[in-house]
């Protein structure tokens, strides 16, 4: 009777101190694109319209906004980039903005521990900073804050901040091209598959390098691959026929 007594005083104190769970006003959202070979991640919070004028009122231009809600938008990836034409260092940083009616700074910040904005704004963390041009349409509301990627190929894509009325575009540069260079430099060899050296004759052709080594390359595919797929001759078929 007694240890039943003690169990039972256990439950009740564990209930009485159990945790009690809310929704969060804004939401939490994770974002993940490969871009080529360079992958991207994106952690944020989404706050809502909820019938409030945004721009210029509740987010008041020419300010620093923490471009989401709550704990930095923070952004990550594994390659160096090019944002708007600017080299920016593989890394993970939080993205901050300063809206405008006509272009926003948008800013990549190597400070990502900070709730909202720092207590103190130190230049020296400013890894970039670039403008984007706005786009208004009144007929096509974002109730809910959304970073998204859009336009995306093997070399680049678009950064898209959207909310409200309001739509931010940031052109994203990879550096696929000359990363898969590099490594058919050193790695392919005559003792590479006929799988790499159709790849690599692929890569050339997709991207309108050198015709003459892309069409060596399918035909040493080809010899060492008597059963190739009819996508192998595809291949060499264009090569022979297209002048680029």
């Amino acid at each position: 009777m007694k240890i039943t007594s003690t169990i039972l005083a256990v439950l009740i104190g564990s209930c009485a101190f159990a945790q009690m769970k809310f929704p969060a006003v804004s939401s939490h959202s994770e974002v993940e694109q490969k871009v080529g070979l360079t992958e991207f991640e994106v952690e944020y919070n989404r706050p809502n319209v909820n019938e409030r004028k945004v721009f210029g009122k509740l987010v008041p231009y020419g300010e620093v906004w923490r471009t989401g809600a709550n704990e930095n938008t923070v952004i990550k990836f594994d390659q160096p980039i090019k944002v708007n034409g600017k080299e920016l260092a593989a890394g993970e940083y939080a993205l901050y903005s300063i809206p405008n009616k006509d272009e926003w700074d948008v800013i990549f910040y190597k400070d990502t521990k900070n709730w909202g904005n720092p207590k103190e704004w130190k230049e020296s963390n400013v890894a970039l900073k670039v403008k984007g041009a706005t786009t208004k349409s009144m007929n096509n509301k974002t109730e809910t804050f959304e970073i998204r990627f859009t336009n995306v190929t093997p070399q680049k894509a678009d950064l898209v901040l959207a909310w409200e009325n309001t739509t931010v575009v940031l052109n994203i540069e990879t550096n696929t091209i000359s990363t898969v260079l590099k490594m058919i430099g050193e790695q392919l060899n005559e003792n590479s598959s006929a799988r790499d050296f159709y790849n690599s004759a692929n890569f050339y052709y997709n991207n309108k390098l050198d015709r003459n080594q892309a069409l060596k390359w399918v035909n040493i595919a080809l010899e060492k691959d008597a059963n190739a797929p009819d996508y192998y001759k595809e291949l060499k078929e264009k090569l022979e026929k297209e002048k680029y």
